[in-house]
């Protein structure tokens, strides 16, 4: 085990951060000649704080960022003239200048203006970047929705697709919005939302987020080696910050494109803050776009994009086909609401309400269809009931405290709830009168397959920044979790093949420091966790980083850091029952997985570009694999496999920031290998979601109120397990079984993945109106990507057929804005 080899290692590094803790406080020098420079970062227009800015002291190496509520302070700066730099994603970069005093200065108030202005109905694009990845944090990425808007999509901009053109991130997944992170799953990602842990990300089958981006303000990307404050994913970290709303004035927001329709409504609340709620349906359910029927037809394996034609047979007898028509009802919607109280000027407290969820109903009905049994025809009925639901639901409530210039904290009460529910049930029966015979002979049978999954968390933290002198920040707080989950699968209404229920308390500490020692600043930090369900209770997990600017240009980061994850999910292998997938708890069967990340990077940065190199490794320990197939004699543990891994690889990115050109190119090389003593011999085997090779380009051209834009993706073929041949053997009973040969695990790939999308978009401005229009092409060229290959080994030779992802598919959209 990977654990039992760094048994040490927590210890250790427990010891040296308590000992730098109290000597950071000992040694709290009292600064002569020195004050601090607080204040606020938000919105010039709509008066909206602004999460994550970075504020730098100009001449200097010292910076700092605003918390989520905005605000700043700079500790122990020189009394004097100074000059302070401000830079947010999506924003005009703005200097100010500062006389600082021994008494110390009033908090500022820094209003940021967005890049696209409109000037007497002229419209003005600053320069500024799309992304910004020059955080101090190792392998963090910061986004603007906004200025994501006119990239190409499917629909609509989506986020998490968008994430996907990034280094390190697979992006070769159309049926799935979910992160494969540096090697890990979507389920290895912490995703948080005002605070909420969001346990599935996906509408439509995979092909949307489950997020509005008129709901969003900010989003953070820790692709790995996160600080000591995230627990509970091995993986990644996104954090995604709820818009608050226009402090100024009402404002109204709606867009459509072919598949579904958002809104959007923000006030002012008494001049003591603010309220937003936003929505966004589909209306697939009542109108059907091509759009919608390619899709529909990916992820069914429908190509008639949703009108079928049943045929009924029946063993014993020849069947009569009868062919009939359905229509499946699919529709998603999210919601969200936010409320905004500034109690006063040191007490914040927000409210946060997120729903998302989607149905698809493909029941059907075939009546008096002509069916024979033994020689006799007879009037049948067929129903079948095919249901399909799940989602999150979740609500946060948070109250911000600024209790001194350097000490703030936040303290957050969060529920989050995933279900799923699949119900396939047939019934097929025949109600023929017999001869001289007043009632009515029944013959028929009935299946049923039914899957019901939930998950509910509740969250209690306290999160604390305390900046105790110019060298020394400290982060600490705590955290309670109940999680409840269940899961029950069942055949024919009663015979069960698996039913997991369990639930447990978990108890978490984190300790941070950030030492700035001259130009250098290391991070040292242990997150404690206590876990009710295992035997082992305590769980140590440390964490390190560090950045050495070389030059001013030039940085050197890494990381290295432990991490368990104790609530997982497990996939399924159709696409069409996504919902079918399912969350568990850890417990003694099934231990907590674990991961150790390694992590070096190298950046360069001007004014225009950034170039950057990371490499990572990391050790998996207690990964798991379930087997569905179905034995009555087993008991459910038997069905899961514990297995070892190791994820590594190479990230390169030049991104373009400023001008009218911006954009990036990305390349990754990477492997993915896991090891199961009960599967390929217990030889090492790549993953499922191994890419050894990809390529991400990403560009955005703006000419006047045009906005052209294109992405480009390239990854080396899927791994996958091919069947080789089948044989037949006579038992001695007379009957015959047939066994299938196949390859080694994941030893064949399919072709390469490659697509190229388009999109060009338009802004209208004038005095109440603001509009943009446009169109996308998916798949500009029509490509062939293959999906998976289907296998009959009935044939001679064997017959091969290509399961083909989605080809050329335009769309259009259009977003429209009362100012």
């Amino acid at each position: 085990m990977i654990q039992n080899k760094n048994n040490i290692i927590p210890y250790i590094c427990t010891i040296l951060l308590l000992t730098l803790f109290f000597s950071s406080i000992a040694f709290a020098e009292k600064s002569l000649n020195k004050s601090d420079i607080k204040g606020y970062v938000i919105d010039a227009k709509s008066g909206e704080a602004l999460p994550y800015a970075n504020i730098r002291l100009k001449g200097t190496n010292r910076g700092t960022t605003t918390n989520t509520d905005g605000y700043f302070v700079l500790v122990d700066v020189p009394i004097g003239k100074c000059s302070i730099q401000v830079n947010y994603i999506g924003y005009i970069s703005k200097i100010i200048e500062v006389k600082n005093t021994y008494a110390g200065i009033t908090p500022l108030i820094i209003g940021m203006k967005p890049t696209v202005i409109a000037l007497q109905g002229v419209t003005v694009t600053a320069q500024a970047e799309m992304l910004d990845v020059s955080a101090k944090q190792v392998s963090q990425v910061t986004f603007s929705p906004r200025q994501l808007s006119s990239l190409p999509n499917i629909g609509e901009v989506d986020i998490f697709r968008t994430m996907q053109l990034l280094p390190g991130i697979s992006g070769a997944n159309e049926g799935e919005s979910g992160l494969y992170v540096r090697g890990g799953t979507p389920d290895q990602n912490l995703i948080l939302f005002d605070g909420m842990t969001i346990y599935h990300v996906d509408h439509f089958f995979g092909f949307f987020s489950a997020f509005n981006t008129d709901a969003i303000k900010d989003i953070q990307l820790i692709k790995g080696g996160f600080p000591a404050k995230y627990g509970g994913r091995l993986s990644s970290v996104i954090n995604l910050t709820g818009k608050t709303g226009n402090k100024n004035k009402r404002q109204f927001g709606f867009g459509a494109n072919l598949l579904s329709a958002n809104a959007y409504f923000e006030t002012p609340v008494f001049n003591k803050g603010t309220f937003l709620i936003a929505g966004r349906r589909s209306y697939t359910d009542f109108i059907r776009s091509s759009l919608y029927d390619n899709i529909y037809g990916f992820v069914t394996g429908d190509d008639s994009g949703g009108i079928v034609g049943g045929q009924v047979s029946r063993k014993g007898g020849r069947a009569g086909a009868q062919s009939a028509e359905f229509l499946p009802s699919f529709y998603f919607y999210d919601f969200n609401s936010k409320l905004t109280l500034n109690l006063s000027s040191k007490d914040i407290i927000n409210f946060s309400i997120y729903s998302g969820k989607d149905n698809l109903d493909k029941s059907q009905d075939y009546s008096n269809m002509p069916l024979k049994f033994s020689g006799t025809e007879e009037s049948t009925t067929l129903k079948t009931t095919d249901y399909t639901r799940w989602g999150n639901m979740g609500f946060s409530g948070k109250w911000s405290r600024q209790w001194q210039d350097r000490f703030h904290t936040d303290m957050l009460l969060a529920y989050s709830k995933y279900f799923s529910d699949f119900d396939r049930t047939r019934n097929l029966s025949d109600n023929t009168p017999v001869v001289d015979d007043s009632v009515s002979n029944v013959h028929g049978f009935s299946f049923a397959s039914k899957e019901d999954n939930t998950v509910n968390d509740l969250t209690f933290r306290l999160d604390a920044d305390w900046f105790v002198t110019k060298s020394h920040t400290l982060n600490f707080g705590f955290e309670t979790s109940q999680f409840d989950s269940k899961y029950l699968a069942t055949l024919n209404d009663t015979t069960e093949i698996l039913n997991k229920a369990n639930n447990s308390l978990q108890y978490s500490l984190y300790l941070q420091d950030r030492w700035k020692v001259k130009s250098a600043e290391l991070t040292l930090g242990l997150r404690s966790i206590y876990y009710q369900e295992t035997a082992r209770k305590l769980y140590l997990e440390p964490r390190a980083s560090i950045n050495i600017p070389l030059t001013d240009k030039i940085q050197l980061k890494g990381a290295w850091g432990h991490y368990h994850q104790f609530v997982n999910r497990i996939i399924n292998e159709k696409v069409s029952e996504g919902s079918t997938d399912f969350w568990f708890l850890a417990d003694d069967n099934l231990k907590p997985s674990f991961a150790e990340h390694y992590i070096c990077g190298l950046s360069y940065e001007n004014n225009h570009y950034v170039f950057s190199a990371d490499a990572y490794y990391k050790d998996l320990d207690n990964l798991i694999e379930f087997s569905r197939r179905y034995n009555s004699k087993a008991n459910y543990n038997d069905r899961f496999f514990i297995g070892t891994g190791v994820a590594k690889g190479l990230e390169f990115l030049a991104q373009k920031k400023r001008g009218k050109l911006t954009g990036w190119v990305g390349y990754t090389l990477g492997k993915v290998e896991h090891t199961f003593p009960a599967f390929n011999n217990g030889k090492p085997f790549p993953a499922s979601h191994d890419r050894r090779h990809e390529v991400n380009i990403v560009a955005k051209y703006n000419w006047g109120p045009w906005t052209f834009s294109t992405t480009w993706v390239f990854a080396s073929g899927k791994a996958y397990t091919a069947p080789e041949s089948q044989y037949y053997l006579d038992l001695l009973n007379g009957e015959t079984e047939s066994y299938i040969h196949v390859s080694d695990k994941n030893s064949n790939r399919l072709l390469d993945y490659h697509r190229l999308d388009l999109s060009i978009s338009r802004k209208f401005e004038s005095n109440k109106l603001a509009t943009e229009m446009g169109i996308s092409v998916f798949n500009a060229y029509n490509h062939k990507n293959v999906w998976y290959r289907e296998y009959n080994l009935d044939t001679t030779p064997i017959t091969i057929t290509d399961a083909l992802m989605l080809g050329f598919t335009p769309t259009v959209y259009f977003k429209m804005k009362l100012k």
